[in-house]
């Protein structure tokens, strides 16, 4: 029980962005030879699984930590016609084949070289907490890829000193196989209004591979990209939970010039599976009007 009660608590740290600033680093080797800008046809991901449905208007559909892209399903099918969905998995999450870290960096970059060698015309990149970090990361850094962005319940900088760092890794990475599925079940289901919501990906989620959660966790904590944020030229719409962290990604987030924020109510962090209908239409919208 000690256990879990310190997951829900790193958890709740993870996602609150609580803690102390420490320094920390948001570079990458963009200008090696094999770099992020590099496009290759035929280019193949390690970072990331693709499936791609319908015709239309490309969308990027990011999840957050651990999850299965099938979190996006009920969003694409109320979307509807007109949009070709592009739903990713991370790799080690869900099941599939874990990469070496690290692995949003890697992520950011494979998918610049994605949307190149598919020849996606200006993208709409949605993301969900982790995934809505690499979409702020993607916007900022290759701006040139990127019609739009949508970020759900998520920000540019995550808090937390070095010990609270290795602390949330560790525990992840070193759960035993008894543990991790009630870790799981115990964290996802804190972040949904309904346990129920989540309740049908919660067996996908733990199998994700644990040191890839926890390598993945300790990444984002140690990144920082709140100075690249005023530089996003694309139109970013920011979905919220209605909580307590309003004020915080709004702070955050208040350097853009193209912006737009939306609280649906009610929902927690899981916002897209707390109220699919509204969060739907407020996409659609956002889509419509670019």
């Amino acid at each position: 029980m000690r256990l879990v009660a310190v997951t829900v608590a790193l958890a709740v740290t993870l996602v609150a962005c609580s803690g102390k600033a420490q320094p920390r680093t948001s570079e990458v080797d963009e200008d090696a030879e094999d770099g992020p800008f590099v496009n290759k046809a035929g280019f193949q991901p390690t970072a990331f699984t693709v499936k791609v449905t319908g015709e239309g208007r490309p969308v990027i559909f990011i999840p957050g930590l651990a999850c299965p892209g099938e979190m996006w399903e009920e969003t694409v099918e109320l979307l509807g016609d007109g949009v070709q969905a592009h739903v990713i998995t991370l790799a080690g999450f869900a099941g599939t084949e874990p990469t070496k870290p690290p692995l949003i960096a890697k992520t950011r970059k494979e998918l610049v070289r994605y949307i190149r060698s598919n020849h996606l015309k200006d993208p709409i990149i949605v993301g969900h907490s982790l995934g809505g970090f690499i979409a702020y990361w993607l916007a900022a850094t290759a701006p040139d890829v990127v019609g739009a962005i949508v970020v759900v319940d998520a920000g540019p900088r995550y808090f937390a000193d070095d010990e609270e760092a290795r602390l949330m890794r560790n525990t992840w990475a070193q759960a035993g196989d008894d543990e991790l599925p009630v870790q799981v079940r115990t964290v996802f289901s804190w972040m949904t209004n309904n346990p129920k919501h989540v309740a049908p990906f919660i067996d996908q989620i733990a199998k994700s591979d644990r040191q890839t959660i926890g390598d993945a966790v300790y990444e984002l904590v140690k990144l920082d990209i709140m100075d690249k944020v005023p530089s996003i030229t694309a139109p970013v719409l920011l979905v919220l939970a209605d909580g307590g962290l309003q004020a915080r990604y709004r702070k955050q987030a208040a350097g853009i010039d193209d912006l737009k924020v939306v609280v649906v109510p009610k929902a927690k962090h899981f916002v897209m599976l707390d109220d699919p209908e509204r969060f739907a239409r407020t996409l659609s919208e956002f889509i419509a009007k670019l």
